[in-house]
């Protein structure tokens, strides 16, 4: 099977599923023999470790702050694996990128196009295809707390900011979206997925 090498981002709340269907798609395009790196953020890097651990301890810092780190983190990502794939023929299936970063840090005085800029302005590519879980708060929230087992919650883990999430990706959607619904069975959406990452070659 020859391909060109494609960027292909997973978007959606907390508790959509997309890191699940993100682990599929990867496997399936190895499954081609067709070469694929699988990527996340926050990243395992110095800046994404920080943004785990303000997530996880539910650090309060500024909005302005938040959208540094994970500038920071990108233009690591983006040196160290992003750009090295790219240049190299190397399909990337990607958890989260800039998209996310608008969403959640775009639920306050900065609007999401506004950070979407900031990240234009850095020269972040933009993907072949984002793959966005489309998902109700409350049946996200279910997901997550049944998920954590002890009702432990993240940062951004709670309905009405879940809500104010979800808007903001409503509200970037665009030609390189593919909106799925997120209340499907994870086959039903893996293999929406598939078939539309088939007809993108």
């Amino acid at each position: 099977m020859k391909s060109k090498n494609k960027f292909i981002v997973f978007e959606g709340i907390d508790g959509c599923g997309k890191s699940t269907l993100c682990s599929l798609l990867y496997d399936f395009i190895k499954s081609k023999n067709i070469p694929v790196q699988l990527l996340c953020e926050p990243t395992n890097g110095k800046y994404g470790q920080m943004i785990r651990k303000i997530l996880q301890d539910k650090t309060s810092i500024s909005v302005e702050e938040q959208i540094h780190l994970f500038i920071e983190d990108r233009k690591e990502d983006y040196k160290l694996n992003i750009r090295p794939c790219i240049e190299n023929g190397i399909t990337i299936v990607m958890d989260r990128y800039f998209y996310s970063n608008a969403a959640y840090q775009g639920c306050s005085k900065i609007s999401p196009i506004e950070i979407i800029e900031r990240n234009l302005n850095q020269g972040f590519p933009i993907p072949d295809r984002v793959y966005y879980i489309d998902i109700d708060p409350q049946a996200a929230m279910k997901r997550i707390t049944a998920r954590s087992g002890s009702g432990k919650t993240e940062l951004f883990e709670k309905k009405t900011f879940l809500e104010g999430v979800r808007k903001n990706f409503l509200s970037m959607t665009d030609r390189h979206f593919l909106k799925i619904d997120g209340s499907l069975s994870v086959d039903e959406i893996s293999n929406i997925i598939k078939d539309d990452y088939l007809k993108l070659n």
